[in-house]
């Protein structure tokens, strides 16, 4: 399974992190290519040398400008594995992740093994996600199963939430904005509100946005 040819990149900016990861890597390819980077500058200059490393990085800790830049990065590179290793992510981060098959997601106080699980699907070239990511992201699905809203309407109501207008979910939804106050009208009725202020309330409560995404 293990290959000395194998480069791993390490875009994490914790010296106790760097160390812990590369005394676990090392266990699995004890000769291989280990390569800090403390920047995205830094990144691609080792995928362009290394198109087909093992990327382990911190994303909260990173300097991509959004979730979609560094997904695009990595299509870029399309021989490459990313290994996101990270906390604090939200649910919306955690599901676009998922849905990129050659990027895995860990939370950084996951266990040992874990990390040594998704280090091995990495040099297999294997998606990886972890129990309490999986879990985390079941727990919402369930939760949303029972709200009184279809799919499309809980999306809109967390775009309201987030303070956005009408507009900004007709554009970003490519809808027309009379389908969006269509759909506006239905989630207040179904959830009993009647104004933006208690809907945002509503969707804080039921944990469809995070606190610090409360505008209002």
């Amino acid at each position: 399974m293990a290959t000395t040819d194998i480069t791993l990149i390490l875009a994490d900016n914790q010296p106790i992190t760097r160390l812990g990861i590369i005394t676990l890597w090392n266990r699995y390819v004890p000769e291989s290519n280990v390569i800090p980077v403390k920047d995205k500058p830094e990144l691609l200059i080792a995928l362009a040398a290394h198109p087909e490393a093992l990327i382990l990085l911190d994303y909260t800790l990173f300097d991509f400008s959004s979730l979609e830049s560094m997904v695009i990065t990595g299509m870029r590179f399309q021989n490459s594995r990313w290994i996101l290793f990270s906390d604090d992510l939200n649910e919306t981060f955690l599901r676009r992740i998922v849905s990129e098959k050659h990027f895995s997601i860990l939370l950084k106080d996951d266990s040992i093994e874990e990390i040594s699980n998704a280090l091995r699907s990495g040099l297999e070239k294997k998606q990886f996600v972890s129990d309490r990511v999986k879990t985390m992201l079941l727990t919402k699905k369930e939760q949303y199963s029972k709200l009184p809203l279809t799919a499309t309407e809980i999306e809109v109501l967390k775009s309201i939430a987030q303070g956005k207008t009408s507009q900004d979910v007709a554009d970003e939804r490519n809808l027309s904005i009379h389908t969006i106050a269509t759909h506006r009208k239905n989630i207040f009725r179904k959830i009993g509100v009647n104004n933006v202020l208690e809907a945002t309330r509503y969707a804080v409560k039921i944990g469809l946005i995070d606190v610090n995404d409360y505008y209002i």
